[in-house]
């Protein structure tokens, strides 16, 4: 039964399009459908009040304002990883994400006013007239459309921390040919993941826990960082009380001044380096 499954799931993911091409597939299947149940929302509430809407009229302004929030999610997304991936208690990351939305909903109205002014604003007086009707009536738009992003990054990073499908027993029957000392084991839900040392770049204080970067994924274990300072080989080093990094992924070290630091890594991502941990790093400013 389950060779079966495995000959038709092959069958199905050859036929699905390119990795790459599904994200944007997708996003694109969600913007056509939240601008069509919106629209619907928006007919059904103005035919309730005695003031029917012309349909594709409706539709058309609907996509407008969608299709703004779809240029600002790339951006809106990567900020909430890099937050949500900072090591930050959930109180401050909170507060943050709530600011974001400020600054998301201003730029959405900016931009929307920038590019559909001649379309939408040939009643008023000038762009800036637009901004309050734009705001008052797409505010459940704007708090829908960033929480929505906001949970599509708390999922996707949900679905990172899941194992490859490897569950225990798999697991167990691995151990003897992939010993612990080349890696860390991190288990996840029932699963787990062998995470090689040479994988990791670095890994961030999340409360009790910790979470492992390697190669772009995020993981969740469930030992806090200062028990992993013990356990980790030569190579690593502690740069702050919530972070440990991997010394070849060290692009740069850049002073800030009284003795902290920026640390770069290779692959763009900054982390601080506090006075407290700096001789640490002392095999490596040597080089």
């Amino acid at each position: 039964m389950r060779k079966a499954w495995d000959k038709i799931r092959t069958r199905i993911q050859a036929r699905l399009p390119a990795p790459r091409v599904r994200p944007i597939l997708l996003g694109v299947a969600a913007w056509a459908l939240v601008s069509l149940v919106s629209a619907a929302q928006g007919q059904a509430f103005a035919a309730y009040r005695g003031r029917p809407q012309d349909w594709w009229g409706t539709l058309g302004y609907t996509a407008a304002i969608f299709s703004v929030w779809a240029v600002l999610a790339p951006a809106i997304m990567a900020a909430a990883e890099r937050l949500f991936a900072s090591g930050l208690n959930k109180g401050l990351q909170s507060a943050i994400a709530v600011f974001g939305y400020l600054v998301a909903s201003a730029l959405h109205v900016a931009l929307f006013v920038a590019v559909f002014w001649p379309v939408y604003g040939s009643g008023l007086a000038n762009p800036l007239a637009m901004v309050g009707p734009v705001v008052l009536a797409n505010f459940d738009k704007a708090a829908f459309a960033y929480a929505a992003l906001i949970i599509a990054v708390l999922i996707r990073r949900h679905l990172r921390q899941r194992p490859d499908a490897v569950d225990v027993a798999e697991a167990a029957e691995a151990a003897p040919e992939r010993p612990e000392s080349e890696g860390l084991w991190i288990r996840v839900g029932a699963g787990s993941r062998l995470v090689r040392f040479q994988e990791i770049d670095w890994i961030a204080a999340a409360g009790d826990y910790a979470e492992v970067h390697a190669g772009g994924r995020s993981l969740l274990m469930d030992r806090s960082l200062a028990a992993l300072t013990d356990e980790l080989p030569a190579g690593f080093a502690r740069i702050h009380r919530g972070a440990i990094v991997r010394l070849d992924r060290i692009s740069e070290i850049r002073n800030l001044g009284r003795g902290d630091a920026n640390v770069v890594l290779q692959g763009g991502h900054t982390l601080r380096l506090s006075r407290r941990y700096r001789d640490n790093l002392a095999s490596f400013r040597a080089r």
